[in-house]
């Protein structure tokens, strides 16, 4: 009898938890558990949501120190291999030496010679492939300032969604590479460091994520944006000295104005575009011949 009501017994607890986990998979996570648990609720899935959402924020480390002490590791290793092959060698080319046929791969009869060679394919293939990637790495421009700024604010607004000893890679700032570092002229860069510039709505576009905290600027607008300053600027610049030097008969004046418009001109290349020197230099030929042209014309 005892036994009868000790498997019902059990039979009723085993429908009750059932339909406690029931119960729970039905119940939805809220916000405030969210706050609550973050580290369960938000983790490592709501971060990488988050980084993978727009290119400014996908930032990582370089670890440059690390990788040149692999280098500089294999280097040494590749150098005692070298040492060893040469060694090697010289005591099979001796005169008292057996009569080894030194200049043959296919009537090789040296293992050792072998297994030196196929270490050295092993470790010159690590040592280049590494150069190769790292050098990559290091021609990477800096990541602005602002992109890391993002990702703290990302940790401080979630805060314990991710262990705090794993966030500290934003902190390495000369050590952080954008996986899609974005081409920006000067005139973008300065325009960024304003807040009120970048949370401008004329720039916001649809958000990928839900997240009230996140503002996702569209980089179509605001190159759109630039492109039209840059070339307003470049009219104005081409433009006014011709206005100037119609109300100014002094030689020595109107040769004063296009001195003065040359030189800002370039300046003004040299800021808002992404030209190179001399590419800057060329546009500002080009702007003073024309001006020079006309002052001709008018003598």
């Amino acid at each position: 009898m005892e036994s009868i009501i000790l498997q019902l017994y059990e039979h009723l607890n085993a429908n009750n938890s059932t339909t406690n986990g029931t119960n729970m998979k039905e119940e939805s996570v809220t916000s405030h558990d969210r706050s609550e648990k973050p580290w369960k609720y938000i983790g490592y899935r709501g971060f990488c949501d988050f980084v993978a959402s727009d290119n400014d924020f996908f930032i990582l480390r370089r670890f440059s120190a690390l990788t040149a002490r692999l280098l500089l590791i294999l280097q040494d290793e590749l150098v005692e291999l070298e040492t060893q092959l040469s060694v090697l060698e010289s005591r099979l080319s001796e005169k008292l030496a057996p009569d080894v046929h030194n200049g043959s791969f296919r009537q090789e009869t040296q293992k050792t010679r072998l297994d030196l060679i196929r270490e050295i394919d092993k470790k010159l293939r690590a040592y280049n492939e590494l150069i190769i990637q790292h050098s990559d790495l290091r021609s990477r421009p800096r990541v602005p300032q602002k992109d890391v700024a993002s990702l703290a604010n990302w940790f401080h607004n979630n805060q314990n969604a991710i262990l705090e000893e794993e966030t500290d890679f934003i902190n390495h700032r000369k050590d952080l590479f954008a996986m899609v570092p974005k081409m920006k002229t000067p005139l973008r860069r300065v325009l960024e460091q304003s807040s009120h510039f970048r949370l401008t709505r004329l720039w916001r576009k649809s958000p990928v994520l839900e997240d009230d905290n996140v503002h996702y600027a569209s980089d179509v607008r605001i190159d759109q944006f630039i492109t039209f300053t840059i070339t307003g600027l470049g009219l104005a610049m081409l433009i006014s000295p011709l206005w100037i030097l119609a109300f100014v008969s002094d030689i020595s004046r109107r040769l004063a104005v296009i001195t003065a418009f040359v030189v800002v001109f370039l300046g003004i290349i040299s800021f808002t575009t992404v030209a190179r020197p001399f590419e800057s230099l060329s546009a500002s030929a080009a702007s003073e011949k024309a001006e020079l042209q006309k002052e001709i014309s008018d003598w």
